[in-house]
């Protein structure tokens, strides 16, 4: 049916609402969650997130629902017992419960948990993730395969590029699973020449839960790197660049700031940065899409 518009008023908010979906259609084809672009366009848009919500439902703009970032499926486990018949040598003082007994004793230390991604079957190439709890800034390393000698390159490159004092300030406790590529834990706590770097402790088995910070900030990589992508054509370049772009991320836990920006507020952790030649994307820029990759090539 025709809709009969009041002279002035009706017609000046059809051309308010063309002027917001001119705003985030654009930024939402990016990848952008409708967070991030209120996070660095609120003023403009005037209206709440509940409202734009509801004006997407009804269709009033070009974005629609399947177009927005899932949102996260994590869901929280229910704590619970985890019973082992044996305790493997790696993870004996480095269980889960040897962690929080730690973290107790030193509630000041910052925590980096760390994770694997995998490509397509037989890919080759992996990825190692290590998340920074406290500022949800997480590095992101391209290996050549999904081993512990790969693992122990990067801490090896790391401990060479900062040196041993300050890969001690800004990994002292590193909490993750009970992959096997994470189990030669001596060489990975302890430089070549005896020094001791960090700590390592293991979720416990089945309990990825416990690292749900990092399992969660995943979900940026796979908009960009979907499930059964195959890893083998990635290069360090391209891994550098999904980095810059996941960290420029608004950050709601953290009241709309970037991870980008949290890590900027001490001298250790700028210049962890600075030496990996990590750099902030404008708000506007950010791509969460596998066009990232094409777009670089």
């Amino acid at each position: 049916p025709a809709v009969t518009l009041r002279p002035g008023r009706d017609i000046t908010m059809v051309s308010y609402g063309v002027e917001i979906n001119d705003l985030l259609a654009p930024l939402v084809a990016k990848g952008q969650s409708i967070n991030h672009i209120f996070a660095t366009h609120g003023p403009e848009i005037g209206l709440s997130k509940k409202t734009i919500y509801n004006y997407i439902d009804m269709s009033a703009f070009e974005v629609r629902n399947i177009d927005l970032p899932r949102k996260v499926r994590y869901r929280q486990r229910r704590p619970h017992e985890v019973l082992t018949k044996v305790e493997y040598q790696y993870r004996k003082g480095r269980s889960y419960t040897d962690f929080t007994s730690y973290m107790e004793t030193n509630p000041n230390l910052p925590i980096v948990e760390m994770d694997t991604v995998i490509g397509a079957r037989n890919s080759g190439k992996v990825l190692l993730t290590m998340l920074f709890r406290d500022t949800n800034f997480m590095l992101v390393f391209l290996l050549p395969d999904k081993s512990q000698k790969s693992i122990l390159a990067v801490f090896d490159r790391l401990t060479n590029l900062l040196g041993i004092d300050l890969f001690r300030k800004l990994f002292p406790v590193i909490l993750t699973d009970n992959g096997t590529e994470f189990k030669g834990v001596h060489n990975l706590e302890f430089f070549e020449n005896g020094a001791r770097r960090t700590r390592i402790f293991y979720c416990d088995p089945q309990a990825s839960w416990q690292k749900g910070r990092i399992e969660k900030n995943h979900v940026l990589i796979r908009q960009i790197l979907p499930k059964g992508s195959t890893f083998s054509n990635l290069e360090d370049t391209d891994v550098h660049l999904i980095t810059c772009h996941i960290n420029s991320v608004v950050r709601e836990l953290f009241e709309n700031q970037t991870p980008f920006e949290l890590m900027n507020q001490t001298e250790e952790r700028k210049k962890l940065l600075n030496i990996l030649a990590l750099q902030y994307v404008p708000p506007d820029e950010v791509l969460l899409k596998p066009a990232l990759l094409k777009r670089k090539k």
